[in-house]
């Protein structure tokens, strides 16, 4: 979707996915992140959580590959700024994340082949539980800029 494809109230929600313990386990791998509640269920229990948590970099990132299977990413230019991210509830491997994103504002910059288009995002677990919330501003191509 080009900049002039985005207007104030446009919504969509994008297709589910299951995130698995292998997965988990790969992304953990690729980070770094070996903290025991993201292990193993008998870590995250000692630390109080039920079972085993998704990081939630990892959470961000598959919501973020959700956006762009919908389609919303296809002439993006770049990511400006994420703000008010909340995680709201713990993700476990197995559930099933999918997500729901409002354009909030869209603004022509100075040069005429760019335009800025904030987005709402509401990242939602098989319950349609809110697991994660964020705002995002992002950089787009214009139309006018197809030929290149």
């Amino acid at each position: 979707m080009y900049f002039e494809d985005f207007h104030p109230g446009l919504t969509t929600v994008t297709p589910a996915r299951s995130v698995s313990a292998e997965e988990l386990d790969a992304f953990i791998d690729v980070t770094g992140l070996h903290l025991p509640m993201f292990l193993d269920d008998e870590s995250a229990q000692e630390l109080g959580h039920p079972r085993r948590l998704v990081t939630g970099p990892m959470v961000l990132a598959v919501a973020m590959g959700l956006v762009r299977a919908s389609g919303w990413f296809d002439q993006v230019v770049a990511v400006l700024e994420f703000t008010d991210m909340r995680f709201r509830k713990a993700v476990h491997p197995g559930n099933t994340l999918q997500v729901h994103i409002a354009v909030r504002e869209t603004r022509p910059t100075s040069d005429p082949q760019r335009g800025l288009v904030m987005l709402d995002y509401s990242v939602t677990n098989q319950d349609d539980i809110s697991v994660l919330t964020m705002k995002g501003t992002y950089l787009f191509r214009r139309a006018t800029d197809r030929t290149a």
